[in-house]
């Protein structure tokens, strides 16, 4: 009960954010989902106060599914992915109340880096016993990490080196973050179709 509990924490939380950060953006017509930053959609528009929301709703429900998923932490592994989800939380949250500046991109460091972390750790868990019990489940996240974390040094590499720029910012950046949620819904949905198959 706990693991559908936590799995339907992580489906809202990851349709949710994606749809406040679609409306987010509709209201801006200049924005660009390549060009742009997704956190320019929380420090210039009329709908700031939406995205911030979907800072808040992402972080928060990661953790909370996370901690649904688990339970009570019995070892170091289940601790550390609880931590790790934790980190992406808290980064989450400064993300969403401090919009820009160097506060703001610890937040998104701890964020990105907490939620792509939170799948290395937290997959074997998932993938233990009853749970997920599929032998693609475990490379596939540990490829989903992979993809998001080599997005986030790209990313970095992007913005230090001018003259390198293999694609635009805002697409390194959405690797690295939409890596989290789309390890959500793949765990959420294995979590259920494998709860379902026990009945």
């Amino acid at each position: 009960m706990t693991g559908t509990r936590g799995a339907a924490l992580w489906i809202v939380g990851a349709v949710g954010y994606l749809s406040l950060e679609a409306f987010a953006a509709a209201g801006n017509p200049h924005y660009s989902y390549a060009g742009n930053y997704i956190s320019d959609l929380g420090a210039v528009g009329p709908r700031t106060g939406v995205m911030h929301a979907a800072f808040f709703l992402h972080g928060i429900f990661f953790l909370l599914g996370a901690v649904f998923v688990v339970g009570v932490p019995g070892d170091r592994r289940a601790r550390l992915f609880l931590g790790l989800a934790a980190v992406n939380a808290a980064g989450n949250v400064v993300v969403g109340i401090v919009p820009a500046g160097g506060v703001h991109v610890i937040g998104a460091a701890m964020a990105i880096v907490g939620g792509n972390a939170a799948i290395l750790a937290g997959a074997p868990l998932v993938g233990y016993g009853d749970k997920c019990r599929h032998t693609w489940y475990g490379p596939v996240s540990n490829l989903i990490a992979a993809v998001g974390l080599s997005s986030l040094l790209m990313l970095l590499v992007d913005s230090a080196v001018a003259d390198i720029q293999l694609l635009p910012d805002g697409v390194w950046e959405r690797g690295s973050v939409y890596s989290i949620t789309c390890w959500q819904l793949l765990t959420a949905v294995c979590l259920l179709a494998d709860r379902d198959v026990a009945r």
